[in-house]
């Protein structure tokens, strides 16, 4: 059992103040109740990290099973305050900003989940390299520079392939049929680097900053020169991120993938290949997290974000139509099941096994890779390939522990139950003649809410 394996755990996860993260803590603290959690926040302009975590993560609505079921806020509270503590850290700085009793906390942790990441496709690219790129390989020096090799976990994206077609094994990403071997992580870095350094340059030119200031008594009239100068600066620093975010969108389609995000997440994986040490990887790669199955509760989710606009917007009529391919897949997986998988990743612990380099799946039905130092082992929740741009889905266990079949589902008389939890293809076609047309012409359809 998952609850049995992480019994008296200490777990560390990075990112909990996220949607995925959040719904990580709430599972833990429900199905695992002999663990502890471990919680690296970043300190806020406003707030420590200690209100940081009572307000973005245990006010949250995710809560509300655990604490009825605990019988009661106080009662939740006094198990949040026995078994959660809460570290001050950041995933984008050297050594991640601990304290000396901030790393002695994460020495003592059997587990690293890390989850932190900036997940908008339109990130600048320095803050996607920062953060995504670089984020995995501290977390992993850390862990060495503290003599410790806990079983580190770190969430990436199935979109690592990049806009290429067909199958990517299950494998180390630059060990892939689609990686570009000219790539360096490192020059990607510097060069980000270098593209803010040149960009807030030229955003302190005489010729830009009178342009800033003319829009700024544009909008603001006679206002006083307090009022004027922060709205230059503000008009900079916005011209600056978008001249990041241009070069990042720019940067990873020069390169094949779609954008900053899948592209940093692709070079994370790689940089931390490089730099784990003996520090024991599994990389878990979801499609694009949606609104929960069932876990806590259906059809949670934290706040107004992912595809839920766009199925609000068309179910009360405000959107009509919008462009598709009939035949194309809806990519997206809800956040329990992502959950499930990790917590049974974290549960089954790093492989002691090795598979053949050609052999995609493990004995146990999980593709593994190991090398000279420490192991490695990758999977996505629902499939057993890293999806490019034409996903097919693949059996893998399922850790969530549904007690009936859901759809996308089948049961299994004995092993792990198999989660068909990739995405599935529409039968559903548009009446015209053209939307039956099958190839990369695109097509309007339209569906019943």
């Amino acid at each position: 059992m998952i609850a049995e394996d992480l019994a008296g755990k200490r777990i560390a996860i990075t990112g909990s103040t996220g949607f995925l993260g959040t719904a990580l803590v709430e599972r833990l603290l429900r199905s695992v109740p002999d663990c502890e959690l471990v919680l690296l926040i970043r300190a806020g302009r406003m707030r420590n990290v200690d209100q940081r975590a009572a307000r973005e993560i245990f006010k949250n609505n995710c809560f509300d099973r655990l604490r009825d079921e605990l019988g009661g806020k106080a009662a939740f509270d006094q198990a949040v305050a026995r078994r959660v503590q809460v570290i001050e850290g950041d995933v984008g700085t050297d050594g991640l900003g601990l304290t000396d009793e901030g790393r002695a906390t994460l020495a003592s942790c059997d587990i690293v989940v890390h989850s932190a990441a900036t997940v908008s496709f339109d990130s600048p690219l320095d803050l996607a390299v920062e953060v995504n790129l670089m984020g995995p390989t501290r977390i992993a020096r850390t862990l060495q520079d503290l003599e410790v090799a806990p079983h580190l976990v770190a969430v990436s994206t199935c979109y690592v392939a990049g806009n290429r077609r067909g199958a990517a094994p299950e494998i180390r990403v630059d060990d892939s049929p689609f990686w570009i071997a000219d790539i360096d992580w490192k020059r990607e870095v510097d060069g980000a680097r270098r593209v803010r350094a040149d960009a807030e340059a030229a955003s302190r030119t005489p010729d830009q900053l009178a342009t800033f200031m003319a829009e700024a008594r544009e909008e603001l009239g006679g206002a006083g020169t307090p009022l004027l100068a922060t709205k230059t600066e503000q008009l900079r620093k916005d011209w600056v991120k978008a001249q990041l975010v241009d070069a990042g969108r720019a940067r990873a389609s020069s390169l094949g993938w779609p954008d900053a995000y899948a592209m940093t997440k692709a070079l994370g994986e790689k940089a931390l290949g490089e730099n784990r040490g003996n520090v024991p990887v599994s990389v878990v790669r979801p499609a694009i997290i949606e609104s929960a199955w069932a876990e806590p509760v259906p059809g949670w989710i934290r706040g107004f974000r992912m595809a839920e606009p766009v199925i609000i917007s068309y179910a009360r009529g405000l959107l009509k139509e919008f462009p598709g391919v009939p035949e194309g897949t809806v990519d997206v997986i809800p956040v329990d099941l992502v959950v499930g998988a990790i917590i049974g990743v974290a549960a089954r612990g790093p492989p002691t096994t090795t598979a053949p380099p050609t052999s995609p799946r493990s004995p146990r039905g999980r593709p593994t890779r190991s090398s000279t130092s420490g192991s490695w082992i990758s999977c996505s929740p629902g499939s057993g390939t890293t999806r490019s741009t034409t996903p097919t889905a693949s059996r893998s266990p399922c850790p969530t522990g549904a007690t009936r079949p859901a759809t996308g589902c089948r049961a299994s008389s004995s092993g792990p139950r198999p989660c068909w939890s990739g995405p599935r293809r529409s039968s559903a076609r548009s009446p015209s003649a053209a939307s039956k047309r099958r190839g990369p012409r695109r097509s309007r359809s339209s569906a019943t809410p």
